[in-house]
């Protein structure tokens, strides 16, 4: 029986990352080729373009076409990072409702809520970074009452500004679970950073200093792709399980988004 099934009327941390680590562990080849086409690529590319700068120190040798390929590089990972969000969110609620998921699946959904979904990531990102200028508190608050705004939109299709509202809707009442869970997402991302680090310093040992290729193009994309995996999981399963306690809904209940 699938976790977000069972009756309850708060949000349970425990439940959230039980079904995170279920629906990931049933999607797992589709979800990370879909993170590696979307987050892994762009990043390495990026990275690339920056190797003289991050190897030598010297920020003279990232001025040129490096330069122009950061720019782009930049730019496709922060286009396709969306489009991977509202990938993962729709093969999610497929999953949960027992339907196949595909690659092709998501890209299609990805691609048809890029321009909402491009305004919401910079009407969030302007306002939650005032709101850390502010003392950080106010951004914080923000961002967990906006922290389902993008599967809000994806699913239920309200526009920008509605889907902020019903983010915030929907996150009252269990924004304490939400930065617990927050905060043990970082926590573990900080640990697959230290880990898959350890492996970046040995071959930039072994390269004699700097970033070697390996670290450029190797480590720091894998840090990104299993970020972004976990994360946008982590986002659409809470939506689910929002929608569960505050309208009595449940997976099934969000079939519409296939009609």
């Amino acid at each position: 029986m699938s976790a977000t099934s069972e009756l309850t009327s708060t949000l349970d941390i425990g439940r959230v990352i039980r079904e995170i680590f279920s629906v990931l562990g049933r999607n797992f080849a589709t979800f990370a080729l879909l993170a590696v086409i979307m987050t892994g690529v762009p990043t390495a590319i990026l990275y690339g373009a920056q190797g003289a700068f991050l190897t030598t120190g010297d920020i003279s040798a990232f001025f040129g076409p490096r330069l122009l390929w950061a720019v782009l590089g930049g730019l496709v990972a922060g286009v396709s990072g969306l489009i991977l969000q509202a990938a993962i969110i729709h093969g999610t609620v497929a999953d949960l409702n027992e339907r196949p998921v595909s690659v092709a699946d998501g890209l299609a959904a990805g691609l048809r809520a890029f321009l909402p979904l491009f305004g919401i990531a910079i009407c969030l990102s302007i306002a939650v970074g005032l709101g850390f200028l502010l003392l950080i508190v106010p951004g914080v608050l923000m961002a967990l009452a906006w922290c389902v705004a993008v599967p809000s939109y994806v699913i239920e299709q309200r526009g920008v500004f509605a889907s902020f509202e019903r983010s915030a809707e929907l996150t009252r009442g269990s924004r304490g679970a939400i930065f617990g869970l927050f905060v043990l997402y970082f926590v573990a991302v900080l640990v697959v950073e230290l880990v898959l680090g350890v492996v970046g310093g040995i071959t930039n040992f072994i390269t004699i200093g700097g970033f070697s290729p390996i670290t450029r193009l190797v480590v720091m994309p894998l840090i990104q792709v299993i970020g972004a995996l976990i994360g946008t999981t982590g986002a659409a399963v809470i939506y689910v399980e929002l929608r569960r306690i505050k309208d009595g809904v449940g997976p099934k209940g969000l079939a519409a988004i296939f009609d």
